[in-house]
Parts: C-alpha cells; structure tokens; sequence
C-alpha cells in the first residue's frame, strides 16, 4: 500500500513538472530553462548572439550613413563657395576692375573664408566629420591672426560593415581642404613652399625643421617622429623649397596646399599687400590674382576628387545596410521559429495532461476509499 502511493505522489509530481512547462510555453516561448533541451538551446543563444552582433553593426553604418550625408551637403556648399570665389577673381583679374571694386572683392572673399571655415569644422552627434581618425577632435583652428591649420590626420575611421570586415568612412582635411600643388615621382624633385604639407606615396608628412628649415623629417601616418631625412634647398627668387631629385621607384611626393593659405593669399593680393602687409605694385597684384585664379582650379578639382570618393564610400555603407538589414530579418525569423513554441501542440499536450490528471485522481480516490482489511484481502 505504501509502495503504491509513493508511486502515484510521484507520478503526480512529474504531471506537476509537466504542467508547469506547459504553462510557461503557453506564453509563447519554448524552453524556460537550458537543460529543457541543451542542444536547441544552444542553437538559440547561437542565433540571439548573431542578432546582437549584427544589431550593433547596423547602428554604427546608420550613424556612419548620416555622418556622410553630413559631409556630402558641407562639401556641396564648399565647392559652391570655390565657385563664387572663381567668378569674383574672374571679375578682379580684369583691367575694368578699379582699386576700390579690388577691395570690395576681397571683403567678399574674406567673408567667404569664415563661411568654409564653418563648413570644414562640420560636425554632427558629437563627431566631426573632417579630422581623420579622431572625431573627437576640431579639424580646423583659426589663430588670432585668421590663418587656418588643419590638426586632424592623414586617416581615415574604419567602421565594419561585416563581422571582421571593415571600410574606410568620409574623408579628411587633407583629402578635402588641401589640393596638390605640386608633385614629384622619381627622377624628380619637389617645389614647395614653407607653409605646404608634404606628404608621400605611403601617407607619411615630412616636415621641414624649425628654425633652419634645411631639412624634412619623417613622421609616420601615427604621427610620430622617424629617423628618416631629406636635405632641402630654398630659392630666395621664389620664395620655394626644392628636394633632391627622388631616387626611388614608386615614389610619389605631393606638396599640399591648405585652401585657406590660397584664399589668404589672394585677399592680400587684392588689397595689394604681400603676406607681411608691405605693399605691392598693381603688376604684382594683378600677377597673383591670376595665379590665385590657377590655384583655385586646382583646388575646386581637389575637393571635387574628395566628394567623388565621398560618394563611392556613402554608397558602400549604402548597400552594407540594406544587407545587413536583409540578414537581421533572416536571423530574427530563424530565432523567432526555434524559440517559440508550437501552441497547437501545447494544447494537445494540455489536453492530455489534463485526462491523465483526471484518471490519476480516480485511482487515489478509489485507493483512498479502500480500508486496510479491504485491501488485503
């Protein structure tokens, strides 16, 4: 008799265990606890992980998205002042143009600066979309004398469009800001002038040292200090610096130009001053202001470069996130089906809970009802 209820108490736990597992499922989902069943649970933390991962993807290349956006409309505006300025000289570089229209040239001019200089240091969430690899930092400062340095880097941020893949997002101040004036590969030699940035085939800035200025330095695209120097020479003449002619094969030297030391330039020449304020004749001015109007096509091209490759780098974020977008729904889907439960099934499974219960019942009232004597016999 004894051994007999132990073994109906038990039964009735186990209908017990299965009730409750039921009840849970009714809510939707299948296991309640990973040793409900080890294998399909590791399927589904397998799966969940993939959608957090490709979540966070996805929110970085939506950010990165807007952040190009950002950059695309700056640099619109960018090259519609270029091409403001264009016509000004244009207008300023013929002999119908008197001192007093030179003048009123170059305060428009001069307001046109500040309004790039607004545009370069663009930024949204918190971010600037000009400084290379450290958005954190202003791209552009302005000292008390208006002359405008770019402190950002020669990189750009990568951000994954892919788990373990990764693309280079916006462009920098250099790519931007800067144009080629000048460039050398081998059996050449680079003219530069001292306020240009030289850069080389791997990305490096060399610098000419301070104060003698006879020698450029090596620093790496990090930004630190190499070993490695060049012997320059200066042309008082033309006011220029010269390298030796490169030896090497697949050297490239580009002497940058910031566009707002081309802009500073010209305003000088239309107010008939060289870069020290002393006067110049109105052959000098107007010599410059054509030279001024040569720079300045290059400079357009450089920034038109720069928003073309702008352009193609947008796209890829582009197509990364519909991509991304396309997977997230597939591993939602898959998670979704191995995780919820088979309500149809759970309800024949209460179904029959519940007839089992009911027979398990019977037979302890009917056990209950028996006497001692009764049983025996």
């Amino acid at each position: 008799m004894i051994n007999q209820t132990e073994q109906m108490m038990y039964r009735l736990n186990n209908l017990d265990t299965l009730q409750r597992k039921l009840n849970f499922q009714y809510g939707g989902k299948q296991l309640e606890n990973g040793s409900d069943d080890s294998i399909l649970y590791s399927r589904i933390v397998s799966v969940d992980d993939k959608i957090r991962t490709y979540e966070g993807i996805e929110t970085q290349i939506e950010r990165t998205v807007v952040q190009n956006n950002t950059a695309d409309s700056s640099i619109k505006e960018i090259k519609k002042i270029l091409e403001y300025i264009n016509a000004e000289l244009i207008k300023a570089n013929t002999d119908t143009t008197g001192e007093d229209g030179l003048k009123a040239i170059a305060i428009n001019i001069a307001g046109m600066k500040e309004n790039l200089y607004d545009l370069a240091n663009t930024h949204v969430e918190g971010e600037y979309v000009f400084t290379g690899s450290d958005s954190s930092i202003k791209p552009f400062e302005m000292d008390a004398n208006g002359k405008v340095t770019y402190v950002g880097d020669n990189k750009l941020r990568s951000v994954a469009v892919e788990e373990g893949s990764y693309r280079e997002r916006g462009v920098n101040g250099f790519d931007m800001m800067m144009y080629s004036s000048s460039t050398a590969y081998k059996d050449q030699s680079l003219t530069f002038s001292a306020t240009d940035r030289i850069i080389d085939q791997d990305g490096n800035e060399w610098k000419l040292n301070s104060p003698t200025n006879d020698t450029l330095t090596k620093y790496d695209p990090d930004g630190n200090v190499t070993t490695d120097t060049m012997a320059v020479t200066f042309d008082v003449v033309t006011n220029t610096y010269s390298t030796p002619v490169l030896t090497a094969v697949g050297t490239k030297f580009e002497a940058k130009t910031n566009i707002f030391d081309l802009i500073d330039n010209v305003v000088n020449s239309l107010n008939k001053v060289d870069s020290a304020g002393n006067p110049i004749s109105d052959t000098q001015a107007r010599t410059l202001i054509g030279k001024g109007l040569e720079e300045l096509t290059k400079a357009y091209d450089g920034v038109n470069i720069a928003h073309a490759e702008l352009g193609s780098r947008n796209k890829i974020f582009e197509t990364s996130l519909e991509g991304i977008g396309s997977k997230l729904t597939q591993y939602k889907k898959l998670s979704q089906d191995l995780s919820s439960s088979n309500l149809t099934e759970v309800a024949l499974q209460a179904k029959a809970l519940e007839l089992t219960y009911t027979a398990l019942y019977s037979t302890i009232s009917k056990t209950n009802q028996l006497s001692l004597v009764n049983f025996m016999n």
